[in-house]
């Protein structure tokens, strides 16, 4: 009875054990999963997540279904999902608007939702998962800035326009480009999101417009489209290249950068993996976060190849996961047949032997599962440390970078130092020339400049590691404000506005920085000035009061700077103290965004505080609050002997050269000196188009040259037509046209091609160099430039063409080679001179035939034989016959006579006249002493 019991029990044991799985096992969960579209690799991309995401997961099922890019089908498809019994849903909606009705009607049942990627214009659903796609397109519209420099005409070539991603990517796209006036979207239409719509769009846009620098294709499947057309077209000088997915596939967005089909990529994360993860706590009830923003990076040149190797690194081993998942489940389906004969050998009175057998196998497989998993476990966190070593790789590099900067910053210190100083010292001179005085304003004015934009960047560099070194002193902080302030009154009479200095302290030690509190002071009032306008006010305030300093109640000293300026709106007031930000209100005022950066940062040195208050439009309140005492100053700081006050009146009026109130002196004022030139001014044609570099050479060569001025290559071209310059000066990089194209344009001109050009530009690579002399400049000269430089090639490039016009002007052979000139002028001379002796004997034959001959008015024949050979037409021609005749009287067939006409000269007397001129003997003696 006893061991009939026991068999019953272990029967009952052995039962229990079989079918436990059933009743332990975790609850079976069905997601359905409806995809606007399965076309494109992205969302094949997605679809693959899910599924290897999955594997994590075994209660839980998936079903895929696809629109084909119908909003009908959608819905029809969700319906149909529903109705299959569905524990979640997950759906990607093919357009925002058309889906929302649907999703609601789902969320209303009690289904969970989890809207992917695109988004409904609702708020009924459970959870989203999403790239910011207006962040994406400000990083886009930041990208294109760049690569364009500021200048550029952009075609947009947006996905489905009623689809959110679009909609969201056009707006953050729009409104970073916006921000650069030279930037034009001037042309923008939908693709689709198609390859095929891509590259139709394309047609459509280079057919509009011939001008386009930029092409953004919001994915990457159009910008291929898009760069398979404007290859065909332009070839290698193609319009920069931008899209948006960054797929690893062959023919994906990583591959064309890394071919540079496009130029940059911003990843647009697929959310596949995290929609699953999602769905997994929303069914087992584990807290969750309803909107969930995917991070994105841009992929271009710099660091696609990382990218595609990490990306096939991680496909790969999660190709060995899921081929591991195929074995476990072959070994689980394996191990569940196993159990089944157990309970069927059970009534053969096997029970116990198989039972343990199939004990074993099932040991040996989990121990044999086990040490895959952890191999498997090994590679990805082998895989994490070498990502985390390429991390810790481009931060070093990042790094490196900044350290230049920070050794190119300080190079450029001392040379500007020395340059202010000079300068200043030639201010303090009290010049009497307004010239000599305008031209050092203007070099006091662009050196103070940078000079302070540089020490303000090194300042942040000091901050950030931690090195800006504090002077604490004790000094009257009322005298201190009132002398800084006091320097701005000169600068606030030239703008008309009601200044003033209230202070309720008559006389108060604190300890502070003097140069760091002069820094604050300087930029808070120098950016009340440059947002005040004129007829406007600007108040400066010194009191005593209080503030809460780290949670306590402290004794402070308040500054207030207010200004009745533009003002700043409500969201920009958050981010005024950012670095480099600059408010969308202010637009029209152009900075760096770095002042009120630095400003709190400083303020925060002294452990103080610095608050905005501003209403757009009425005006805005800077305060600083300063502690009292010395207890919040490290002792290695302070100075324990009271410092000098430093004399700001001399520094304060030098920064205020940045703001650009120097008066400027107009031209009438300049003199001419005379010209050292004999017969005629020569007019030297400056193409600059900036005017303080364009006034600087045109001082540098003023008192012996005519000069004539052109802010581009557009006008310089009308001054070359109507004043026919001896010599050209010019910049090459200018709006409109550039010195390049300038260049090209009069060096391939037989009217002007004699003209020599001096190309002076900042670009002093020998690279632009070499580019510079390829389209016929006569000197290349980088800047900063030397002023006797300049003078010296000038004049050794106008007295090498008077050299050349001397000799043509005494020679007799036109047609011989002369180093001194261009093929061009050579051809010139050479075709000029075949006319005339083809019609030599022709006594009418003069001007306004040669100019026929050789296809050129009769102005410009003259300019050039003038300028070639400082002869007139009527001399070219009659010295051209005297040749023809030097060789026919040689030849002893004709008389002096008959010769005489055959050249069509009108008289034999006249013949002998003009030749005894030109040859110094006459036609007699010509033949004597050749014979």
């Amino acid at each position: 009875m006893t061991i009939t019991r026991k068999k019953y029990s272990l029967l009952l044991i052995i039962f229990i054990l079989v079918f436990s799985e059933k009743g332990f096992a975790e609850d079976q969960f069905k997601i359905g999963f409806s995809q606007c579209t399965s076309v494109d690799s992205w969302r094949k991309a997605m679809q693959s997540e899910m599924q290897n995401e999955l594997i994590l997961f075994q209660n839980m099922e998936l079903v895929i279904t696809d629109a084909h890019d119908n909003n009908e089908n959608q819905i029809r498809d969700i319906r149909e999902l529903v109705k299959s019994g569905i524990d979640l849903l997950i759906v990607s909606p093919n357009e925002s608007a058309p889906i929302t009705h649907i999703v609601e009607e789902v969320f209303r049942k009690g289904i969970p939702v989890i809207v992917l990627d695109r988004k409904i214009e609702s708020e009924n659903y459970t959870a989203q998962i999403s790239a910011d796609n207006y962040l994406i397109g400000r990083e886009a519209g930041k990208y294109a800035a760049r690569l364009l420099n500021g200048k550029g005409n952009i075609a947009e070539i947006w996905g489905l326009k009623g689809s959110s991603p679009a909609i969201e990517r056009h707006k953050g796209f729009s409104e970073v480009i916006s921000k650069y006036p030279g930037i034009k979207i001037i042309f923008s239409e939908t693709g689709e999101w198609f390859k095929q719509g891509g590259a139709k769009m394309m047609k459509l846009a280079i057919e509009q417009h011939d001008n386009i620098d930029l092409v953004f294709a919001h994915n990457d499947y159009m910008a291929i489209g898009a760069y398979e057309v404007l290859q065909s077209k332009f070839g290698e000088h193609k319009p920069f290249l931008l899209g948006i997915d960054g797929l690893p596939g062959p023919n994906d967005g990583v591959n064309a950068v890394i071919q540079k089909k496009i130029n940059a990529t911003f990843l647009y994360p697929t959310g596949g993996a995290e929609a699953i993860q999602l769905a997994f706590k929303i069914l087992n009830k584990k807290p969750f976060k309803k909107n969930i923003i995917l991070k994105t990076v841009v992929i271009d040149s710099d660091n696609a190849e990382i990218q595609k190797l990490q990306t096939d690194q991680i496909l790969s081993l999660q190709g060995k996961i899921s081929t591991a998942k195929t074995i476990l489940d072959s070994q689980i389906i394996k191990y569940k047949s196993q159990r089944m004969w157990l309970i069927i050998s059970l009534s053969f009175l096997l029970i116990v032997i198989l039972l343990a057998v199939l004990l074993f196998q099932a040991f040996k497989n989990k121990i044999k599962a086990n040490r895959k998993l952890e191999e498997q476990k090994e590679q990805i966190e082998d895989q994490h440390e070498r990502l985390i070593l390429i991390s810790a790789q481009l931060e070093e590099a990042t790094q490196t970078k900044l350290r230049f900067f920070t050794n190119v910053s300080h190079e450029f210190r001392t040379p500007l130092t020395l340059i202010l100083g000079s300068i200043e010292n030639l201010l303090d001179q009290k010049i009497k020339d307004k010239e000599s005085y305008q031209q050092l304003n203007v070099m006091h004015r662009n050196a103070n400049r940078l000079l302070r934009l540089i020490n303000q960047l090194m300042d942040f560099r000091k901050i950030e590691n931690e090195k800006m070194q504090m002077k604490i002193s004790r000094n009257d902080i009322n005298q201190f404000v009132k002398e800084i302030s006091d320097s701005f009154q000169e600068l606030a009479n030239k703008k008309h506005i009601n200044y003033s200095y209230l202070s309720t302290i008559q006389k108060e030690d604190l300890y502070f920085d003097t140069d760091k509190l002069d820094k604050i002071l300087f930029n808070l009032l120098s950016n009340a000035f440059k947002f005040t306008p004129e007829q406007g006010e600007i108040a400066v305030h010194l009191e005593n009061s209080s503030h809460e300093f780290n949670k306590e109640m402290k004794d402070c000293v308040k500054i207030s700077v207010v200004d009745s300026g533009c003002g700043i709106s409500e969201p920009d007031l958050k981010n005024v103290f950012q670095r480099f930000y600059q408010a969308k209100t202010n637009a029209s005022f152009p900075g760096t965004g770095v002042g009120l950066s630095l400003t709190k940062a400083l303020v925060e040195l002294h452990s103080g505080i610095i608050n905005v208050e501003s209403s757009l439009g009425k005006g805005t309140v800077l305060t600083v609050y300063l502690q009292k005492g010395k207890s919040h100053f490290n002792d290695a700081d302070l100075i324990f002997a009271d410092s000098k006050e430093k004399d700001t009146s001399r520094q304060i009026p030098s920064e205020l050269d940045e703001m650009d109130f120097i008066p400027q002196l107009t031209e009438s004022n300049e003199e001419e000196n005379p010209s050292f030139l004999t017969n005629r001014e020569i007019r030297i044609l400056i193409v600059e188009d900036n005017p303080d570099v364009s006034e600087h050479i045109a001082e540098s060569l003023k008192g012996n040259y005519k000069i004539l001025r052109a802010e581009n290559g557009k006008q310089a071209l009308k001054v070359i037509e109507a004043e026919n310059p001896e010599l050209i000066i010019t910049d090459l990089m200018m709006p409109v046209m550039d010195g390049l194209e300038l260049t090209n344009i009069v060096k391939s001109d037989l009217k002007t091609c004699h003209i020599p050009i001096i190309m002076l530009t900042a670009k002093a690579s020998q690279e632009h160099k070499i580019e510079g002399l390829e389209v016929g400049a006569d000197s290349y000269i980088p800047k900063p430039f030397n002023r006797k430089h300049l003078q010296v090639r000038v004049r050794k490039l106008i007295e090498s063409k008077k050299r050349v016009r001397i000799h043509y002007r005494e020679s007799i052979d036109f047609t011989e080679q002369n180093d001194g000139i261009n093929r061009l002028d050579q051809q010139f001379l050479k075709r000029a001179c075949e006319a005339i002796e083809t019609n030599y004997q022709n006594y009418d034959y003069g001007v306004e035939e040669l100019s026929k001959d050789i296809n050129l008015s009769r102005v410009h024949l003259y300019r050039k034989i003038k300028n070639l050979t400082d002869l007139s037409a009527s001399e070219f021609i009659r010295n051209v016959k005297l040749k023809k005749a030097s060789s026919l009287l040689l030849e002893g067939d004709l008389s002096i006579s008959q010769i005489a006409y055959q050249t069509g000269f009108a008289s034999p007397s006249y013949f002998s006249k003009c030749f005894k001129e030109k040859f110094k003997m006459s036609p007699k003696e010509y033949i004597q002493q050749k014979k």
